[in-house]
């Protein structure tokens, strides 16, 4: 099969490898700026990318890696018969769109917090002093927009002082104030082929970058994944997601679609979408994943009844960077930083790298100084002790100067998985 992975980021070159493994010919088209520092992720691993458009009709899939080009993503989807994932006029609008996001969920019968939208931060703060109560800051514009843009407040006086900043971090787009409901953050995942959901799929994160939530939202410091029984799927899905089941099939949506969550003893509340990869969640969910994944992705995108193998229960993933990530400061990460004892074989199954190429000179693997993230270390078992246990060991091998990674992701995870099993959300 004939694939294109479509990327102004670099954050999906890493998916090439897998699919090249499986036999499938893969093309990576990066339509990005000229001379980003994205254009070294991998580079001297994977083929060298085009930066000229290619003809969509020769493909028989192509991926998008992010939303946040849809007007590509639509011209590909009419020049190959609509098999194109990731990204598209819909996706990027309920990702980027947070009001939007917001009242397709209500449309559905999906609960969300209390909120209000704004684009003017006096009238915010107005709000704020009125109501005096807890918010999460969300801005609106998807992809532009940083991780450390997102603000979950300690209260109202908390949230009054960093409003400012907040606008200016977030560019001074549009953005929501979303009540802040106490339970426990988690996401489900369905892949959907115009028709029904497959794949279904849980993941908590960590998004914090230091350890016991500390730090900077970094977007994912470390997760758990685990996938369902489609056939008898559990109650988050069935009083979340699966609610979006008839309007997905009106739309004739193919792909994957994500619902971050909040839930209580007895309520789920819906937080945002991801219509697109997660990261880290989609490159640890695959290695759930024994069968042939362009397969997968090509019966998804095609409208056709997917097949695929899942040989364990769960799969986790911890990040690993170093100084000054998570900072994102442009042009200061570090170049050519060894990263020594991989194996060419955890490449492709168990080490999703972005911050990362070959130093031809040397034939070593190092940094290409694009963000500092260099990269997850992902394995699979039965049970959520062992997975920790071989993704603990595979971290002891790896050697990085000043390598950075939170140690308390198991404990995290753990905690909160139990916590959905005794309310009964996992049955």
């Amino acid at each position: 099969m004939k694939i294109l992975i479509v990327s102004y980021s670099g954050l999906g070159f890493w998916f090439s490898l897998r699919l090249s493994a499986e036999g499938h010919s893969v093309d990576i088209y990066y339509c990005g700026k000229n001379g980003e520092p994205c254009l070294n992720v991998l580079e001297g691993i994977i083929a060298p990318v085009l930066m000229s458009k290619p003809d969509f009709s020769k493909y028989d899939l192509i991926l998008f890696d992010l939303t946040g080009k849809p007007k590509l993503a639509e011209e590909a989807s009419l020049a190959n018969g609509g098999r194109v994932i990731g990204d598209g006029d819909f996706n990027s609008e309920i990702e980027d769109d947070r009001l939007v996001g917001i009242e397709i969920m209500e449309e559905c019968g999906i609960n969300v917090p209390a909120y209000e939208a704004f684009n003017d931060l006096s009238e915010a703060k107005r709000f704020v002093r009125k109501t005096n109560k807890r918010y999460v800051f969300k801005p609106f514009g998807g992809q532009d927009q940083d991780t450390a843009s997102t603000y979950v407040s300690e209260g109202a006086e908390d949230l009054l002082h960093y409003l400012d900043k907040l606008g200016t971090t977030s560019k001074g787009v549009e953005f929501i104030l979303q009540e802040v409901v106490e339970g426990t953050e988690v996401s489900t995942e369905g892949w959907f082929n115009g028709e029904d959901f497959f794949l279904v799929n849980g993941t908590l994160e960590e998004k914090k970058f230091m350890n016991e939530n500390h730090g900077p939202n970094t977007g994912c410091a470390g997760n758990l994944v685990w996938v369902y029984d489609e056939m008898n799927p559990p109650l988050i899905f069935r009083e979340g997601l699966g609610l979006m089941k008839d309007f997905l099939k009106e739309y004739k949506y193919k792909g994957m679609i994500d619902l971050n969550t909040i839930v209580s003893d007895r309520e789920i509340y819906g937080l945002e979408w991801t219509p697109r990869f997660g990261y880290d969640a989609a490159a640890t969910l695959f290695n759930l994943i024994s069968s042939d994944l362009g397969s997968f992705l090509y019966k998804i995108a095609a409208g056709e009844q997917p097949t695929y193998e899942i040989d364990n229960v769960f799969a986790a993933g911890v990040r690993l960077s170093i100084p000054p990530y998570p900072s994102e400061i442009r042009g200061k990460h570090p170049e050519n930083i060894p990263i020594n004892n991989i194996d060419s074989d955890d490449i492709v199954d168990n080490l999703y790298l972005y911050d990362a190429c070959l130093n031809r000179k040397e034939d070593e693997l190092v940094t290409a100084g694009v963000s500092g993230l260099v990269g997850v270390v992902i394995d699979s078992a039965k049970d959520i002790e062992t997975v920790f246990s071989k993704v603990r060991a595979r971290i002891k091998k790896i050697k990085i100067p000043n390598m950075q990674y939170r140690t308390d992701i198991e404990y995290r995870t753990t905690k909160r998985y139990l916590t959905l099993r005794e309310q009964g959300w996992l049955r």
